[in-house]
């Protein structure tokens, strides 16, 4: 009777141990995918940050352009104007020396 409890005690001891590193590398296994995870969803957010600082370059870049080109527009116009008042006085003036040598 003493050897059978002996025994008992033998195979309870080692179906513990079995099941201690069953659950040791169930946690490795866990702790592998989460770690794993984690460098998945580290690099899915660098790319989708890098993504969205590109985005953000291209707009102010269009907009920088767009801006560029509305200023530009605007200098031709006034350049345009000053033309046609330089002219304007050319003409006057050359209209005065012209009435006053006559």
């Amino acid at each position: 009777m003493v050897e059978n409890t002996i025994q008992a005690i033998k195979d309870t001891e080692a179906k513990a141990e079995a099941v201690v590193r069953e659950a040791e590398l169930k946690y490795k296994d866990i702790l592998d995918g989460a770690a794993k995870k984690a460098e998945q969803m580290k690099s899915e957010q660098i790319q989708g940050t890098k993504q969205k600082a590109q985005s953000d370059m291209e707009q102010a870049k269009e907009k920088g352009t767009q801006d560029l080109n509305a200023a530009m527009s605007e200098i031709q116009r006034e350049v345009s104007a000053l033309k046609e008042l330089a002219l304007q006085k050319h003409d006057a003036a050359v209209n005065l020396v012209v009435s006053e040598l006559v």
